[in-house]
């Protein structure tokens, strides 16, 4: 749709604000890695510890077991902990135990006292060594989760912060269409994600843009009859950026804008 590009002055433009969408930027990326660090420091030495044990576990008779209790959550998130004191080779130790594993039981457990032989000082609980590759593979995909979520929102912040420094920077645009994926409310605004590019269904590149209380994506309606927004791609290439239906996130004068709302009407858009 060649016409299109009829549509914008034959002059270097620039946006006004930033377009792209941030999601929860730096902060959410903060968030989801001290999430990851405080799970790593929860879980990870009982982990290791627990590994050790079972290399020469030796199971205890005599001990004190105090406020021993397990939590199941969303039905299946189980978590158990444990103060445990007991007597080895002559010396006497206190231990706080914490687990946690992947369980549809909402029943009691029971469990004793393992020690490693090797060095009694590490204890921990027989169904922690039951239900240890259990503990360890959802240890990973939940740090793993969140590790990777976090590096993703510093990758895709700071992607978005270039690329609205950019936008903001006179230059010249190519007029093309992209299609909207989701829409939903944020802060006051509306969130839209769209699709672009020449890759089809979820390989196709994604970008987000917020609009402002009572704005709105541009549309057009294309030859078979779809809906597409109207978006400004740099002529040097990179990720197009969607219009608004009232033409003010491109500094257009505003004769440039009463003649695009002419060209647009010829071409029957509608505003959303």
């Amino acid at each position: 749709m060649t016409h299109l590009q009829a549509l914008l002055p034959q002059r270097n433009l620039h946006f006004t604000r930033n377009v792209l969408g941030m999601g929860g930027g730096y902060p959410l990326a903060l968030l989801l890695l001290v999430l990851a660090g405080a799970l790593a420091w929860w879980q990870a030495p009982g982990l290791l510890r627990d590994q050790h044990i079972r290399s020469s576990p030796l199971e205890l008779e005599d001990y004190v077991l105090r406020d021993g209790r397990c939590t199941t959550r969303k039905a299946v998130f189980t978590d158990c902990e444990a103060d445990v004191a007991y007597t080895a080779d002559g010396v006497d130790y206190e231990k706080h135990i914490s687990l946690m594993f992947l369980s549809g039981s909402r029943g009691d457990y029971e469990a004793s006292l393992i020690v490693a032989a090797d060095d009694p000082g590490l204890a921990t609980l027989s169904i922690g060594l039951e239900r240890f590759w259990n503990r360890l593979v959802f240890f990973l995909i939940v740090f793993g989760a969140l590790l990777v979520g976090g590096i993703a929102c510093i990758v895709l912040t700071a992607r978005n912060a270039r690329v609205n420094r950019a936008s903001r920077q006179p230059q010249r645009w190519s007029v093309e269409l992209v299609e909207i994926r989701a829409v939903q409310s944020s802060f006051g605004g509306t969130l839209v994600t769209y699709a672009h590019g020449p890759g089809t269904g979820r390989r196709a590149p994604k970008a987000n843009t917020r609009f402002r209380k009572r704005e709105a994506p541009l549309l057009i309606e294309s030859a078979d009859g779809a809906s597409h927004a109207l978006a400004l791609r740099p002529a040097a290439g990179g990720t197009p950026l969607m219009l608004d239906a009232a033409l003010q996130r491109i500094d257009l004068t505003d004769t440039e804008r009463s003649a695009a709302f002419s060209a647009l009407e010829a071409l029957e858009v509608t505003s959303a």
